[in-house]
């Protein structure tokens, strides 16, 4: 009985040091670079957390530049810097077809190798904002790209907002541009101070748009953009020259102004006075009422929709 006894102490004792062995070992040597103690190599193509740190393949800080594993240059020091397993900002990278960095661009479609010159061009200098080529394959041209910012004259000057030209090339021109708001503010609506600049052949402000085809003339019944008498919406005449492309869509009856006439159906009553526009009444019976009703609210002599 005696001797069990001693065989079970033994036995205890080795089991004993065995487990202080195990939970007492320092592995800290074995750390990978990403913090995790596996000794397992991660494999940087199989979608797998092979190491077990919580982060597979191109996550992995031991797949970035490394491309193995083992050592990806954790600390930066490799080429790796998307975490992909690769770089892509070389003449290389950036036209092998691949996506080296591993952030979903390829080559000229990643914003690292846009402006790598003789490769994916850059439009980043004076001659490459001015040649009509989309250099950087990035789907803008020329001034329209914002990179060529600091290389195009852009719509940011008094002068530049009522020269007649689209500068910063974006289609909008001076005070069409929001790039002029803060210099067209002042500058009154075509036709809203003289009738006569709906009839001139100038852009008076600005935006793009001039004499009748500029919706401030031919709302404006005190310029000679708006078909307002019974004799003119019934001649058989665009009288106010507001037809598009050519065609007679907008003559007589077919034109808008001319839905007060009583050849048209209307009232045969306009909505274009100050005693009219203020007596709660849709005199001219296209459904809007007083200061609601354009005639009323661009028409230079009425006064009571100035507020």
């Amino acid at each position: 009985m005696k001797s069990t006894r001693s065989l079970h102490r033994i036995l205890g004792i080795a089991l004993l040091a065995t487990a202080v062995g195990c939970f007492g070992k320092d592995d800290s040597d074995d750390e990978d670079d990403d913090g995790s103690t596996s000794s397992v190599t991660e494999d940087c193509s199989d979608g797998i957390d092979n190491d077990g740190d919580g982060l597979a393949d191109a996550a992995d800080d031991d797949c970035i530049g490394g491309g193995d594993g083992s050592d990806g240059g954790g600390d930066g020091s490799s080429d790796g810097a998307d975490g992909g397993g690769g770089s892509e900002n070389t003449a290389e990278a950036c036209s092998d077809g691949i996506d080296n960095d591993g952030d979903g661009y390829a080559d000229c479609d990643d914003f690292d190798c846009q402006d790598l010159e003789g490769v994916c061009g850059g439009e980043n200098s004076t001659e490459a904002c001015a040649d009509g080529v989309d250099n950087d394959g990035d789907g803008y041209v020329d001034c329209a790209d914002f990179d060529c910012d600091d290389f195009c004259e852009g719509e940011d000057t008094a002068e530049a907002c009522a020269d007649g030209i689209d500068n910063d090339d974006d289609g909008y021109i001076d005070c069409g541009d929001f790039d002029c708001d803060e210099f067209c503010a002042d500058v009154p609506e075509e036709g809203s101070s003289d009738a006569a600049e709906c009839t001139d052949g100038e852009d008076n402000d600005g935006d793009g748009f001039f004499d009748c085809d500029d919706s401030s003339c031919w709302r404006n019944w005190d310029t000679a953009c708006v078909e307002n008498t019974e004799e003119l919406c019934s001649d058989g005449i665009d009288n106010d020259g507001d037809s598009t492309d050519g065609t007679t869509d907008r003559v007589d009856c077919d034109d808008v102004d001319c839905a007060f006439a009583t050849a048209c159906g209307g009232s045969g009553d306009s909505e274009a006075s100050d005693a009219a526009c203020s007596d709660g009444i849709d005199n001219d019976g296209d459904g809007y009422t007083d200061c609601d009703d354009w005639s009323c609210s661009y028409t230079t002599s009425v006064t009571v929709c100035d507020e």
